[in-house]
Order: structure tokens, then sequence, then C-alpha cells
């Protein structure tokens, strides 16, 4: 199999794409500021992208904010 540089780049972006959604999907409702979540997600994919796995972890695990209105 050959693997050159385009073939990684690829796999990075389509890794990148997968991630952003889950992460914004998973964060939705959780974080007050999505676009924060989006440009971390963004960071972590493309320079390390196994940190992007374990950022989505950590959005799915976390409980959703309950705001009681009085």
């Amino acid at each position: 199999m050959n693997i050159n540089a385009t073939v990684v780049g690829q796999i990075i972006f389509i890794n990148f794409l997968v991630m952003l959604f889950l992460t914004l999907k998973f964060a939705k409702g959780k974080s007050d500021n999505l676009p924060l979540v989006g440009f971390y997600t963004f960071l972590l994919s493309f320079l390390f992208f196994p940190a992007s796995w374990l950022y989505c972890w950590y959005w799915s695990r976390m409980k959703p904010n309950v705001a009681s209105e009085l």
C-alpha cells in the first residue's frame, strides 16, 4: 500500500470533520460557548488528532447543565 502525504492529509481532514460534528453535537446544551469548543476541536485535530478523540469523549461524558428558573 502506498501511503503519501496526500493520503495522510485527507485522513486528518476527514477525522477533523467527524470530530468537529460529534464534539459540537455532544457539547450542545452543555457549553455556553460552542464556537470556542469548535476552535479547540480544530486545534486538537490538526496538531495532535488523537487528542481530539479525548476532547470529544470529555464532552460526551459531561452532564448537561440544568438551569432552574424560579
